[in-house]
């Protein structure tokens, strides 16, 4: 252990450097933030974000109202600011660290732990306030948006991310499977939905990645339907969407099945959109770019004549945030890269009838992709 003192200010107290314990990927990251930043115009940038902040420390902070943050230089050691109410959380994760307390000037202290950058690029998931008042200390700079820096930095996982994502979507697998089981004519959405919630209670899972979607019938062309009193009744579809969150990693996939006899409109479209998001996943080569996985989805439902009920981009990046980069959409045509996670979720949705979604999270890989939730089977199940 070294300690570095520090000029006190108000209640400022030293700052107690540890080092990085062996095994772990944050020092890495930091690393090749600092290489990243040297070929940008930035000479610092701010991170701030609880995602971003847990990425390079391995400890999750919800700061409310109160300023957390990490300068990191191209010139000099990064640096934590944080309110002294986090020094038992943060005091073990290896960096320099300025802890201030209520009533102190904690952007003074952040404005100086940028040291002499002239351009700055910062956290753009960052309260606007927090930035006001950096920016009445430091006038002269010139200040950036961050996100493209970082988020490039997220949109490939490493090996530790990736075992993370496995074992947060094999728990979505577990809950997944024992609730399509229990959806039945009669039921509630709502009653549905305390049902799910308790079995990812039962996996140990504290925090979910979004509200979940339980859509009976008419309700599933709303893609983001928030389950209600609506009773599932025998012919409809039922749309499930969930995910929960393991070490902060989240999970997320759709399926939908039928709750008595489909007709046969219903299971045509449900052949349609299945064709189109194994489409999507055989699309995923390398030499591909995102655009072409979109356009591989969209082409199958659109050659079936329902390209204008599919509402959506194919898919989202995900990680510590349910929807990151890289996003899976027309338009986008960056080259998909090995450890690149994301979601290919093509949906169908009938307004007044019913929807269909079925979603797959992958994980990028040299020649190919590997599916999180192969093991919740596709074809379509009749209950």
């Amino acid at each position: 252990m070294r300690h570095r003192i520090r000029r006190r200010m108000g209640r400022m107290e030293t700052a107690i450097t540890r080092r990085p314990n062996d095994g772990t990927p944050y020092g890495a990251r930091l690393r090749k933030l600092r290489e990243m930043l040297e070929r940008t115009e930035a000479d610092a940038v701010v991170v701030a974000s609880s995602a971003n902040l847990y990425y390079f420390t391995g400890v999750w902070i919800d700061p409310h109202e109160r300023l957390v943050a990490l300068a990191v230089r191209r010139d000099g050691d990064p640096v934590l600011v944080s309110p002294d109410l986090h020094r038992g959380e943060l005091g073990g994760v290896g960096l320099d660290a300025l802890y201030w307390r209520d009533g102190d000037d904690a952007a003074s202290l952040l404005a100086g732990a940028l040291g002499a950058a002239g351009t700055v690029a910062v956290d753009e998931a960052w309260p606007s306030g927090h930035l006001l008042g950096l920016m009445r200390h430091r006038p002269n700079v010139r200040w950036t948006g961050g996100g493209g820096l970082l988020g490039a930095l997220r949109r490939v996982k490493d090996r530790f991310e990736l075992d993370l994502l496995r074992e947060s979507a094999g728990a979505a697998n577990r809950v997944m499977t024992s609730f399509l089981r229990r959806v039945r004519a009669g039921a509630r959405e709502a009653e549905l939905l305390d049902e799910l919630i308790a079995l990812w209670r039962a996996e140990g899972v504290r925090e979910l990645s979004f509200d979940p979607t339980v859509a009976a019938g008419a309700n599933g062309a709303n893609p983001h339907h928030a389950p209600g009193d609506a009773v599932v009744r025998d012919g409809d579809f039922v749309v499930v969407d969930t995910g929960g969150k393991l070490r902060h990693y989240c999970s997320d996939m759709t399926r939908t099945v039928a709750v008595g006899e489909p007709s046969a409109e219903q299971r045509d479209v449900y052949a349609l959109v299945k064709a189109a998001q194994r489409a999507g996943m055989q699309a995923v080569r390398p030499g591909a770019t995102l655009g072409d996985v979109d356009r591989a989805v969209r082409g199958v439902i659109e050659a079936g004549g329902y390209g204008a009920y599919f509402t959506h981009r194919t898919g989202h990046g995900l990680g510590i945030d349910i929807h990151e980069e890289p996003a899976v959409q027309a338009g986008n045509e960056l080259p998909i890269e090995p450890g690149m996670v994301f979601s290919i979720e093509p949906g169908v949705y009938l307004p007044g009838k019913f929807g269909v979604r079925i979603e797959d999270i992958v994980i990028a890989t040299e020649d190919g992709c590997e599916s999180l939730n192969a093991d919740v089977t596709k074809e379509l199940l009749v209950l």
